[in-house]
């Protein structure tokens, strides 16, 4: 298990990973242990391991190469006879590990790593919210009542709002087998992706509660929340359409990449609220990401406010307090938090705190002679 942290380090390398401090609960996508060094101390006084690797051991370790090699990566790493007991270790070279994702490299690295430590970013919480505000699908998980699989979890991709309390509303058909389910045992969940979900790099949150019909003088309410979001969905008024409710929430299990997952309160998620500038938040990626001045502006950015060179960059995702960006550096590739200067609630607002830090770092970039 004692090398498990350099395979863990090189699948993040290539799959942008960000992990999350078990102590401080702060993001970290450059924490090469489970504990940052500023929280080993304390993490140690509260006999907690402050050299546990992760939680990835074993068949974790296993499981993630074969993710590493189904992608055509390369297993990135070599065995050896263990010199104790009949297992075997495992070897990664040094050189295969990025530089961005080691310590003591240079002096402007160590200041980017020491910037994404703290860098301000939504609560989990709030990400879960916004999540299920902006997904258009789900998969609803239920108890089955079918014949030849009661009893057993049943996974079904179904279209869902969110009441302004963040419960899922569903409107399925009597044909569809969940509908059943859910009248027979409403324990279930429903998991969403974060849009452009394209691997376990990426966000995703699993919702736990129980599903309830809902009664005759909720419907109206629940059919004009969920056209708003599905304004096509003309068959939820066939004769065969159910509205239910998701309540009585358990929690449930945000995860923002390898290593990078949380328990979500049930209180914590009701009191939470959606990103307010997340919605827009393509519209604004896509014009910046769309011209080379705009490129350069951003390079600008994460130069003055992160400290860090960068030879490309492009807005991946935006909220209130930030974007993600993908970054590029000595041809390695990561995932960057640049935070705003403030926080941005509208589009108003994104607009002269973008306008304002694009103007500040060109200048300052431009002084310091770094083009």
């Amino acid at each position: 298990y004692t090398l498990c942290l350099s395979v863990s380090l090189l699948l993040s390398a290539h799959r942008n990973t960000t992990f999350r401090c078990a102590h401080c609960q702060n993001f970290d996508m450059l924490l090469t242990r489970s504990f940052h060094t500023s929280c080993a101390k304390a993490a140690a006084a509260e006999g907690q391991r402050p050299d546990q690797v992760l939680g990835l051991h074993g068949t974790c370790c296993r499981q993630l190469l074969q993710h590493r090699r189904a992608r055509g990566l390369g297993p990135g790493y070599h065995s050896r006879s263990s010199s104790s007991g009949s297992g075997s270790s495992l070897v990664v070279s040094a050189a295969a590990v990025p530089d961005i994702y080691k310590e003591g490299v240079d002096p402007e690295i160590a200041v980017f790593q020491n910037h994404q430590k703290t860098a301000a970013r939504p609560t989990p919480a709030e990400d879960a919210r916004t999540l299920m505000a902006l997904a258009q699908y789900g998969v609803l998980s239920t108890v089955s009542s079918q014949a030849g699989s009661a009893g057993y979890p049943f996974g079904s991709v179904v279209e869902f709002a969110v009441d302004p309390e963040g419960r899922p509303l569903l409107a399925t058909s009597t044909l569809s087998p969940h509908s059943a389910d859910m009248e027979a045992d409403g324990r279930c969940s429903i998991t969403v992706t974060a849009p452009g979900f394209k691997g376990l790099a990426d966000r995703r949150f699993t919702l736990v509660g129980t599903a309830q019909l809902l009664p005759a003088s909720a419907r109206a309410g629940a059919r004009e929340t969920f056209l708003a979001k599905y304004p096509n969905a003309f068959y939820v008024d066939f004769g065969d359409f159910r509205w239910f409710r998701i309540d009585n929430l358990q929690g449930g299990r945000w995860v923002g990449g390898f290593g990078g997952g949380t328990n979500v309160t049930a209180e914590a998620y009701l009191l939470a609220k959606p990103d307010p500038v997340a919605s827009f938040a393509p519209h604004v990626a896509g014009h910046m990401n769309g011209e080379d001045s705009h490129i350069q502006d951003m390079k600008d950015m994460v130069k003055h406010y992160v400290g860090l060179t960068v030879s490309d960059v492009k807005m991946l995702e935006m909220d209130r307090l930030g974007v993600n960006m993908q970054c590029t550096k000595d041809k390695q590739g990561f995932k960057l938090r640049l935070p705003f200067i403030r926080p941005a609630e509208d589009r108003k607002s994104v607009k002269e705190v973008l306008v304002e830090m694009t103007k500040t770092a060109r200048a300052a970039v431009r002084d310091d002679g770094s083009l």
